[in-house]
């Protein structure tokens, strides 16, 4: 029967520059399953559901060591915002956060 070879975990957001925008926090194909396209038409139906949704942009991240995935986002058309405009990605958490809320 049917059987989830891969998924994409998205969720929309709001830029101040560029108004509502999809990001896709996490996409991931079965190993056996990589090299096939899925993960090319997860990504299209995501752009699918940014334009029905009235999205001006598709966002996500990826870690500089997956290679492989920039080289598909890149055939695909996304722009490497690091390399563009040298943004960097932070975060508070866990004993960085409480300190700053006070807690």
């Amino acid at each position: 029967g049917p059987r989830v070879v891969g998924y994409g975990l998205y969720y929309f957001i709001y830029s101040t520059w560029k108004g509502r925008t999809v990001y896709l926090e996490d996409i991931y194909v079965t190993p056996e399953y990589r090299g096939q396209g899925i993960g090319s038409k997860i990504i299209r139906r995501v752009a699918q559901v940014a334009l029905d949704q009235g999205c001006s942009q598709f966002r996500l991240a990826v870690l500089d060591w997956n290679q492989r995935a920039m080289a598909l986002y890149k055939a695909l058309g996304a722009q490497d915002l690091t390399e563009a405009e040298g943004w960097h990605a932070f975060t508070f958490d866990g004993e960085a956060m409480r300190k700053l809320a006070g807690k």
